[in-house]
């Protein structure tokens, strides 16, 4: 009887463990950044001041461990500058989107699943993005004298897995 309770033991055991895993956890990681600090020189375009271009290379550091399969920016100078270092170091061609487009999140979501993207944006459209993305109407707009929000956004397999909000 022992000898009968050992071998299905060890039969089952074998079993479990000869299935293998038919499911994998995909992992989409959007991470969204407010432009680093710009020129106030009256231009309509400006560019990044010194101080976002130092900004601009503190947030490639900041981002170095993680591995970024895209770039997102607006079609402005400081969206697009604030990228730049990261472009640089990765070999990445930032691509361009409208601001105002309705459905940017879905779209980034739906057509960026498996990898990590980076989007830049503005004071008024960051938080409203990160909102649609987790569902919330939690962040509202940032201050103007504000440029060192990030948010990271993770969802495992379609599902909001976390949202970090860091100062950098």
């Amino acid at each position: 009887m022992l000898k009968n309770i050992l071998l299905s033991t060890l039969f089952f055991s074998c079993f479990g463990f000869s299935q293998k895993k038919t499911t994998s956890d995909e992992i989409t990681r959007i991470i969204i950044v407010r432009h680093a600090e710009k020129n106030n020189d009256g231009n309509k375009n400006p560019s990044l001041s010194e101080a976002g271009k130092t900004r601009a290379e503190r947030l490639n550091a900041l981002l170095n461990d993680f591995k970024i399969d895209a770039l997102y920016s607006t079609p402005f100078a400081r969206t697009t500058e604030t990228l730049e270092p990261i472009a640089k170091a990765r070999n990445l061609e930032p691509k361009n989107y409208n601001q105002n487009e309705k459905n940017l999140a879905l779209n980034l979501f739906h057509n960026e699943k498996g990898k990590t993207i980076l989007v830049a944006g503005l004071s008024n459209t960051c938080p409203g993005l990160a909102n649609i993305l987790i569902n919330e109407s939690k962040y509202s707009d940032i201050d103007e004298s504000d440029y060192g929000k990030i948010w990271i956004i993770t969802f495992k397999n379609d599902t909001l897995a976390d949202c970090i909000v860091l100062n950098y």
